[in-house]
């Protein structure tokens, strides 16, 4: 009966509950609307976190290049800042929305509980929608949990010109491969409970940013896998509707199992090489599962940085 339960587990599908609508800004000025829409709600959120609002670096119109930053779990917009900041140095509008319950005051996290696949996958399409009117050509760049956003969005958004997937939160780094789809299962099927980063320190995590919360609930972060295996199906259907993809990994990452990951890229590679990227920074560099934050005491915000945008930059051009 176990082995029974196991196998239905690896093998149950996949799919959202509800479909998730696009509706495109037709415009600069429309884009700008909706964002303006976003902030204005945000300010009237009395427990919002005044350093992790919505993002928008623009230089006043469409330009030819546009770049969307998905924050990782827990965190929260500024943790792209200084990546976007280069990017908006460089002509691009960038654009830093926020993940759904995500940058409370209440660093704790106990906001994430409830928090939905289907909350995920509205948030990218309407983030992508407001894209449209801010730049021509549309890169969007996912760490972690924004990563597996990043690569279901690939899948499915045909204007997107690159997707960049940042350590994807696909697969857990100590859950091996063959165990993922199960555990996923086993996990949002039981009563949710709620977890620290580190639960010897819990509220004192020190390798946590300030902005960032401390803990999470269990639920909330298997629907980041959950959103994966929405993608993993579809994926075996047809090729991603991106330009492009380039999935980025950390060899020396503690939590992504690469190698679920790596499953991803030969699914897509099935449908052609044309499209995708590949690269990984070395074990050597001992770089943490968030390369991004640049006050991250084992972070190397330098040479990520420069990597990040070279190899972004040849992406786009081969």
């Amino acid at each position: 009966m176990a082995i029974a339960v196991i196998l239905i587990s690896a093998y149950k599908p996949y799919r959202l509950s509800q479909d998730v609508f696009s509706n495109p800004a037709t415009s600069y000025g429309e884009a700008l609307t909706r964002i303006d829409a976003i902030i204005d709600s945000e300010a009237d959120h009395p427990d919002l976190n005044p350093e992790c609002g919505t993002i928008l670096m623009t230089h006043g119109e469409k330009v030819d290049n546009l770049v969307v930053f998905l924050h990782g779990f827990t965190s929260c917009p500024i943790q792209f800042v200084e990546l976007g900041e280069a990017y908006f140095n460089q002509g691009y509008n960038v654009y830093i929305p926020r993940q759904p319950k995500h940058g409370l005051m209440d660093v704790k996290g106990t906001e994430l509980k409830g928090l939905t696949a289907e909350e995920l996958a509205a948030f990218a399409t309407e983030s992508i929608d407001i894209a449209r009117g801010l730049g021509e050509e549309i890169t969007v760049v996912g760490l972690s949990s924004g990563g597996a956003i990043a690569t279901w969005a690939a899948q499915e958004r045909d204007d997107i010109n690159l997707a960049v997937a940042l350590a994807p939160f696909l697969g857990v780094n100590y859950i091996p491969k063959p165990l993922t789809r199960p555990i996923t299962n086993l996990v949002l099927s039981i009563p949710d409970i709620f977890l620290w980063w580190d639960g010897s320190k819990k509220m004192d995590n020190e390798l946590i940013a300030p902005y960032s919360y401390r803990g999470y609930y269990l639920h909330a972060l298997f629907e980041n896998l959950r959103l994966g295996f929405i993608t993993e199906a579809q994926s075996r259907k047809s090729k991603p509707a991106a330009g492009a993809i380039l999935v980025v990994t950390n060899a020396n990452d503690p939590a992504v199992n690469n190698q679920v990951v790596a499953s991803f890229e030969q699914l897509w590679l099935a449908h052609g090489e044309a499209f995708l990227t590949t690269y990984q920074f070395e074990k050597e560099l001992a770089l943490p599962h968030d390369f991004i934050t640049s006050t991250h005491l084992k972070g190397q915000p330098e040479l990520v940085y420069s990597k990040l945008i070279e190899i972004i930059q040849s992406a786009k051009t081969n």
